[in-house]
């Protein structure tokens, strides 16, 4: 038996579970199609104690994070497909995005369509819920960009069962929903004068927001959860204005 061969033999049998083990933890562990579900995020009113005369009216404010660079939690989101390549103004697309986990620790992400389903008993009792927004971004070469593509939100709760979704590193999550392609008024003279959009990318942020609701106001602060924001694919599309 020759015993020099087995340093080398443990090498290759090391590299190999490493490889395996690698291979095992990245992987797609979870799917959502939005398009076949209809989202329930109507909230409940408590009962007025005269009656409602005005209407109704609500505030919402938004800290965003202000340094994620150092964090070591990072999501990745790709583009991964559009129902077509050509486009107008006010088409809504049909699209699919990957969210992976790049970092280095597991990441808890909001995985309902459902907000209605996260609120209390009692509609006026204040309640705490994490929510995840999918932008989808437009862009013309390096000239402009704008996230008034559409978007897709999903909410979760810790204390809510099959909300909540772990991506451990190196896993992702699928999600298919519907956008529309919205410009303003710059951005149609723009169209129109010869730099219309030529791509399209997918941006991912989650929040932490508390919602209150009186029976005729309701307030919600939401605080953006610094997480390291990475872009993958895009993908190439034509976009006219008529």
């Amino acid at each position: 038996m020759d015993l020099r061969r087995r340093p080398i033999n443990q090498l290759i049998l090391t590299l190999g579970v490493a490889t395996i083990f690698s291979s095992c933890s990245a992987q797609e562990v979870g799917s959502l199609d939005l398009t076949k579900v209809a989202a329930r995020v109507d909230l409940r009113r408590p009962k007025a104690s005269s009656r409602v005369t005005g209407g109704y009216s609500g505030v919402q404010s938004t800290s965003p994070c202000h340094d994620s660079t150092q964090n070591v939690r990072v999501l990745h989101t790709s583009l991964v497909s559009l129902d077509r390549a050509y486009y107008q103004v006010g088409d809504e697309p049909r699209f699919e995005v990957t969210i992976q986990n790049t970092g280095s620790v597991p990441i808890r992400i909001p995985f309902s369509p459902h907000l209605a389903d996260l609120q209390p008993d009692n509609p006026a009792q204040k309640f705490a819920y994490n929510e995840l927004q999918i932008a989808l971004w437009i862009a013309a070469n390096e000239r402009w960009s704008t996230n008034m593509g559409g978007s897709a939100i999903l909410y979760g709760a810790d204390d809510r069962p099959n909300t909540m979704l772990t991506l451990k590193p190196g896993e992702w999550a699928r999600v298919i929903a519907k956008g529309q392609f919205n410009l303003d008024v710059d951005l149609l003279k723009l169209t129109r004068s010869g730099y219309p959009a030529d791509h399209a990318y997918a941006q991912t942020s989650i929040f932490r927001n508390e919602t209150l609701i009186t029976p005729i106001h309701s307030a919600t602060v939401a605080r953006e959860v610094c997480i390291a924001k990475t872009q993958g694919q895009d993908v190439p599309i034509q976009l006219t204005a008529p």
